[in-house]
């Protein structure tokens, strides 16, 4: 097949990662892949791979960093039409509902060509960075998003809760549930506990540790996380807490945890990927997240993957994912005594945590690349054979 695969989004992020991880799955399977997206800057192209049969297209953009910090705005002028022309592609999929993604609705209309929209998240959640926080704005949000995806012809979801919602608020397009897939391969537990003690001295790490992974921003509710580990530090004074990632709010996390005086037992990583960001997950004993705003998390797999065990909120895509019990725990939100109470938990005993780290490895296996991108292909010829 010929896919052209539009998104408004290049930057650091878990849309960025899939939209680009399925492209090179989709190209080394053989089909013919054009990749539309925003650079860092205008005319740049992102650096990417040298992949046979995937093409990156670049597309002019302007610094949108009064709508959302560190993205940029692409001005729908008809760039890519010469080029989806001359390319004449089989299916479009767009991955987001914004000016990208609105040239790839005109052009699947112009070129009569079927179009797959996946939607990756609660938007409605994220309107605090556009101050429009309001209920008005999340009724103008969802009017907007559903608008959209009722002009595709198939609408993807990484999770049941999203799609059902979607379906609430008036979307009358088919739409199938297509999970976030991560690299399995790589993301892998530690060799032995020989090789996680020498990780935990490479990063830091002293004593039984708890790590969250993800955007630094207000929905992710890290606030929380950080008020359970100071409660967790009354009991358990040697534990450590690693944030890996960075974003707007980080300026704020660092405040609150001098606030609290447990600054000392805080490691911020930053921005970590690669062999890095796989060996610190690898030196920590639990995953933990408080976000409300998750449609479905790849940094829980991630973790998952790395066998750690899980604590989060029973909120959305991570009642998806994890299992009570089995593989982790689940908190009520805005609950950080109840949290730092599953974590002491788990960090005091051995057996339950080999256990639930035994556990998440095989849930994760779930959601390996292969599997996802194998049913991904076979939803675009269900479309292109008009079974959808």
């Amino acid at each position: 097949m010929k896919i052209a695969i539009f998104s408004d989004t290049f930057n650091i992020n878990g849309v960025t990662s899939i939209v680009y991880e399925s492209a090179k799955r989709l190209a080394e399977l053989g089909h013919e892949v054009r990749l539309f997206v925003i650079g860092k800057k205008l005319k740049e192209t992102p650096e990417m791979e040298n992949i046979n049969n995937l093409t990156l297209i670049s597309l002019p953009s302007l610094p949108a960093g009064w709508v959302y910090p560190n993205e940029r705005l692409y001005l729908p002028l008809g760039f890519s039409l010469r080029r989806l022309k001359d390319f004449t592609p089989d299916i479009i999929h767009t991955h987001m509902p914004f000016t990208v993604g609105w040239e790839a609705v005109f052009l699947a209309k112009i070129f009569k060509i079927p179009l797959v929209g996946t939607h990756h998240t609660f938007y409605d959640h994220y309107l605090k960075h556009v101050k429009i926080d309001y209920d008005w704005g999340k009724k103008l949000s969802w009017k907007y998003t559903v608008g959209y995806y009722n002009r595709c012809d198939l609408v993807l979801s990484p999770s049941e809760s999203l799609a059902q919602a979607m379906a609430e608020k008036g979307l009358t397009k088919p739409m199938a549930v297509l999970e976030n897939f991560i690299d399995t391969a790589a993301f892998i537990p530690a060799s032995s506990q020989e090789q996680k003690e020498k990780l935990k001295k490479k990063f830091g790490l002293s004593g039984p540790s708890v790590v969250y992974m993800g955007r630094l921003s207000y929905e992710k509710s890290i606030d929380q996380i950080i008020k359970a580990f100071a409660i967790l530090l009354k009991t358990t004074p040697q534990a450590q807490l690693m944030i890996i990632g960075d974003g707007p709010e980080k300026k704020n996390l660092v405040s609150l945890a001098k606030k609290l005086k447990i600054s000392k037992n805080i490691i911020f990583t930053g921005f970590l990927q690669g062999r890095e960001l796989i060996e610190a997950l690898q030196a920590n004993d639990i995953f933990t997240t408080a976000s409300l705003s998750e449609s479905f998390s790849l940094t829980i797999v991630e973790a998952m993957a790395c066998g750690l065990p899980i604590v989060a909120v029973r909120e959305k895509g991570p009642a998806e994912i994890v299992k009570d019990n089995a593989n982790g725990f689940f908190v009520q939100p805005n609950n950080p005594q109840e949290m730092a109470k599953k974590i002491t938990e788990l960090l005091g005993s051995p057996e339950k945590l080999e256990q639930f780290s035994l556990a998440s490895r095989t849930l994760a296996l779930n959601y390996s690349k292969e599997n996802i991108i194998a049913r991904l292909e076979n939803l675009y010829l269900s479309l292109l054979n008009k079974k959808i």
